[in-house]
């Protein structure tokens, strides 16, 4: 029986390497990826062809940390003022995956910072933001990039800053971009300031529920998820006020989870059709953790909006597990 078990332990492994999932080798020093170790994709680096040396480096991004003993190739690509743009870009992308195992690239990740070609400048800045204060050397060269012509290399910038050292011009950056006018790029800062901030992001991402752009207000909603229970007052002002981020802000509840429970069987109760079949909806996803909102729901089964109705009697199925 224990010889079958190994034959079936055995089996499983070769499939899995076979299938392209990546495996830690048997002593944890290395991993692979798409049956390649780390050091194979690192000689791919120098590969002749360009598809070849772009899979290179996001193999060995995926693969992360335990991908480091390709930081010295992936210094070189970076640093190749010959190579593909996306290439040196991908090689500064891998460098960032792989953290704090990649600080000895701190330097040349830091002249990346000038470059003339936006991929690496965005992807040099992504990276030494996942390095955290032992990139603190390259503050200089990220504030410069607040400046930036390009909007992601500024938004880039700004999140390096605060992971690095919460410094004071991050998130006003990131707050100034999310009130613009230009929906992609005020997407990404909402999507930013939800990953970085917590709490002080709170007011600048309430208003953004008003966003002209949808996206954005999605993006907002989320954010605002992110930030945990401390933003359920401000949502739940929102739906008070009767302002028209009404709908984002119950996605926002829907998101929190069962703390926002509460705020949720209110919205129930809303004026608005669509607030109400949100509030439902956000509440079946919750399943069975939502089971003190089944009198409530059961109420808004007589909902007069065939929407709601049906939105709430799903979400009792949910919340039943039936």
């Amino acid at each position: 029986m224990d010889y079958v078990i190994l034959l079936r332990s055995l089996m499983l492994v070769v499939a899995l390497v076979i299938s392209g999932i990546v495996f830690a080798d048997r002593d944890g020093a290395e991993t692979l990826y798409r049956g390649k170790s780390a050091r194979q994709w690192a000689d791919e680096l120098a590969a002749p062809d360009l598809r070849a040396r772009w899979d290179a480096a996001y193999a060995l991004g995926q693969i992360g940390p335990g991908a480091s003993v390709a930081v010295p190739a992936l210094e070189r690509v970076l640093e190749d003022r010959a190579e593909h743009e996306y290439v040196r870009g991908s090689a500064a992308w891998a460098l960032g995956r792989m953290g704090p195992k990649a600080v000895p690239a701190v330097p040349a990740l830091t002249r990346g910072l000038a470059s003339a070609l936006v991929s690496v400048r965005r992807n040099a800045a992504g990276a030494l933001g996942s390095m955290g204060p032992d990139a603190r050397p390259a503050s200089s060269g990220l504030l410069n990039l607040l400046d930036d012509e390009d909007a992601s290399v500024r938004i880039s910038a700004a999140v390096a800053l605060w992971k690095i050292e919460r410094h004071a011009r991050a998130l006003p950056m990131l707050e100034s971009m999310l009130r613009g006018r230009d929906g992609s790029n005020a997407c990404r800062a909402a999507a930013a300031l939800g990953e970085l901030a917590g709490a002080p992001a709170v007011p600048a991402l309430v208003a953004a529920l008003k966003h002209p752009d949808e996206d954005t207000r999605r993006a907002a909603a989320r954010s605002l998820a992110q930030t945990g229970p401390a933003a359920i007052p401000v949502v739940r002002a929102v739906l008070a006020g009767g302002e028209v981020a009404m709908r984002q802000a119950v996605e926002a509840l829907g998101w929190i989870g069962p703390p926002a429970i509460p705020a949720l069987i209110e919205a129930l109760a809303d004026n608005d059709a669509l607030v109400r079949r949100t509030a439902a909806r956000a509440l079946g996803r919750l399943g069975p953790a939502a089971r003190q909102a089944a009198p409530a729901l059961l109420r808004a089964v007589s909902d007069p909006k065939p929407e709601v109705r049906d939105t709430a009697a799903e979400a009792l199925r949910q919340i039943r597990g039936s």
